[in-house]
């Protein structure tokens, strides 16, 4: 349909399918991708439209950075993560074997066009893989955002248009405002990074794709706030209503065996590290993000095993639909 629609805007649209998932964000695919756009005969004038998850948007648009030292490029999300964070905000990169997301390049999409259509169809752990980051703008934001989050969980159908566009709204809104202010993450920026150093290591532990990214933000958003508490006990109080909300996506994310040490081996090479010290986005409550490098290891390894112990408890045995109820499949 998306090709039907293009096609008489110009004389030429050709396609490329790449594979899914997190493994695709890899030298190997962009360097098909760079074939297939030569081969094309490429030209400054032709322009890149990216119909796909976070995956996609990440690799069409740093192949749109990259090819002829700049493309033109849009965005089609067609996942939940996608519409909310990925697409959005211009960071476009792919993964290496020593961390994620480690090469890449800021270059803003001409336009990001979310159509809750393409939910309908997505598979459950992807969304809920989106609920992750929307969960995690709940936090930054605060306030009413954690309300309207509340009461979309509360009911049965998670899917229900106004609301979850309403949330969607909220989230993407609320990046673009920050990325206006801090395109290249100067230090505004970086609280978008709220549960992502302990996200990104958890997926890197695992090996990637073992966990959906979302997923892995989630159980980095629980650790997040644990931290968050370890160096200040009195953010516990204040975070109590907003870790019962991410507890309960936690029980929904996919049960894997994960070690802390692997975890925190991995968060060795995180790009956020600032000389010898790990920088962490954490809350002094919901709405308050701050950002710190002054974080005893002992704080963190601590954070970490009490995040296990909570997925240890909470983690699903089976992954669930796109409607947020298990599926016995």
């Amino acid at each position: 349909e998306v090709m039907a629609a293009l096609a008489p805007a110009r004389r030429r649209v050709t396609e490329l399918v790449i594979p899914s998932g997190e493994r695709a964000k890899s030298a190997a695919v962009l360097q098909d991708m760079y074939t297939f756009l030569l081969e094309s005969g490429v030209s400054r004038n032709d322009f890149i439209v990216a119909v796909g998850g976070g995956v996609v948007t990440d690799l069409a648009g740093y192949a749109a950075a990259t090819t002829l030292r700049g493309l033109g490029w849009g965005a089609v999300p067609t996942t939940l993560l996608g519409m909310v964070d990925a697409a959005i905000g211009g960071k476009t990169g792919i993964n290496h074997a020593l961390g994620k997301n480690l090469i890449g390049a800021f270059w803003q999409p001409s336009f990001v066009l979310c159509d809750l259509v393409f939910l309908e169809t997505l598979p459950g752990r992807e969304f809920m893989a989106g609920m992750g980051e929307v969960a995690k703008y709940a936090g930054l934001a605060g306030g009413e955002f954690i309300d309207r989050l509340e009461a979309h969980l509360g009911q049965g159908n998670l899917l229900e248009p106004e609301s979850l566009g309403g949330l969607i709204d909220l989230s993407a809104a609320y990046k673009a405002e920050t990325v206006a202010c801090d395109e290249r993450e100067g230090r505004l920026r970086m609280r978008l990074n709220l549960g992502h150093t302990f996200g990104h290591a958890i997926e890197k532990a695992l090996g990637f794709g073992k966990l959906l990214h979302g997923e892995a933000v989630l159980l980095g958003l629980d650790a997040a706030i644990e931290l968050s508490g370890i160096l200040r006990p009195a953010r516990r109080k204040r975070l109590v209503k907003y870790q019962e909300l991410v507890g309960r996506l936690m029980a929904r994310v996919p049960y894997r065996t994960v070690h802390r040490e692997h975890i925190l081996a991995a968060m060795a090479f995180d790009k956020k590290r600032v000389g010898e010290k790990m920088r962490f986005v954490l809350l002094d409550a919901p709405g308050q993000p701050i950002i710190t490098e002054a974080v005893p290891e002992a704080a963190v390894s601590e954070a970490v095993a009490l995040m296990l112990e909570h997925y240890d408890s909470k983690g699903a045995r089976h992954a669930p639909n796109s409607r947020g109820q298990r599926s016995q499949s």
